[in-house]
């Protein structure tokens, strides 16, 4: 006869696997109804639990950690970020987990949000954006064995991640542009000391070689709006493209701010297309073409590859997902004699 599994007591109490367990380990958060008719099927099927199971799982905190950059003021950051956090809340609670959320300023925020989320075990894992995280927290969590996934890749720390595919939307992006007749296109990217601005200029740059158009027409920013806006009002008066592609949605609205400036209307004078949708993209005029990500997806994924290695399995080092190019208004077909 086999036997009866926590997955089975669960199917038949239309419950999940975790309230089971929490029923079985005394924990709280159960109705006291699904509590009974909960012991009831443990009692009828004359459960017996696995003793190596229960002496892991009364290891276990239910948490894990996820440390995010603090977001204060606008930017893109501010949906992309919390987009993210409720995907792994979510997907989290499937299991029965809640998340323990801890945020950075700065890289040298990092360690003491680090040692906050980890002081006294408090969590099982742990997911933290790759550009967020130091060498010193990382060679750590090695040594100890810690299970943890990174957001995104990083240049120097090489472990298990989950990423959206920057290069192939960028090229993909910059090939759009090209379809449209555009021979000037010019791309307003993020800080250069970024694996995601670099993978997304690489993009760029091999759509533009392609087409044995110039593939150095990149200019570098930091993510303030200011610093944007003066950065393509530089763009718009030096060397005029015809198309102009914002690598993060963060720049966007110092970019529009300068085209409004130099009254260069959109896209009849100038094409604007951005890596990162947004929600109020639609309903701008013109609405704003762009990559879109799978935030949800990836914050899903970061859960998914987190919890194998919390369950001593091996999960592929990587996961790329692809992204949707959404064509709206603010691309269009090149004027004859300004491309």
């Amino acid at each position: 006869m086999m036997s009866i599994t926590i997955q089975d007591i669960a199917e038949l109490a239309k419950v999940s696997k975790g309230t089971v367990s929490r029923v079985l380990n005394g924990g709280p958060g159960v109705g006291v109804e699904t509590r009974k008719r909960i012991l009831k099927l443990i009692d009828e099927l004359d459960y017996q639990p696995n003793a190596s199971a229960q002496g892991l799982a009364a290891k276990r905190s239910n948490n894990i950690g996820v440390i995010i950059p603090h977001t204060g003021g606008y930017s893109m950051s501010t949906t992309y970020w919390p987009t993210l956090l409720t995907a792994i809340t979510e997907k989290a609670a499937d299991q029965d987990y809640n998340v323990l959320l801890s945020t950075a300023r700065s890289k040298e925020d990092v360690d003491s949000a680090y040692r906050s989320i980890l002081k006294g075990k408090r969590v099982d894992g742990l997911i933290v954006g790759a550009e967020q995280f130091g060498e010193k927290q990382w060679a750590d969590l090695l040594l100890k064995d810690f299970p943890f996934v990174m957001v995104g890749k990083s240049m120097s720390l090489p472990h298990y991640y989950v990423d959206v595919d920057n290069v192939g939307g960028a090229r993909r992006m910059t090939e759009h542009l090209i379809d449209l007749g555009h021979q000037k296109i010019t791309m307003l990217a993020g800080p250069e000391d970024l694996l995601s601005v670099r993978s997304r200029v690489r993009g760029f740059k091999e759509a533009m070689s392609k087409a044995h158009l110039d593939p150095e027409r990149v200019t570098y920013t930091t993510y303030q709006t200011e610093d944007a806006e003066k950065t393509t009002l530089q763009i718009l008066q030096k060397d005029p493209p015809t198309a102009l592609f914002i690598a993060a949605g963060d720049l966007v609205l110092g970019a529009l701010e300068a085209a409004r400036k130099r009254k260069t209307t959109i896209p009849d004078q100038l094409a604007l297309v951005s890596f990162d949708d947004h929600p109020f993209y639609p309903y701008l005029s013109p609405s704003i073409t762009a990559v879109k990500q799978p935030i949800h997806d990836l914050g899903q994924a970061a859960v998914d590859m987190l919890f194998m290695l919390m369950n001593k399995n091996t999960p592929e080092k990587k996961q790329i997902l692809p992204v949707e190019i959404v064509v709206r208004g603010s691309s269009k077909v090149a004027r004859w004699g300004t491309r």
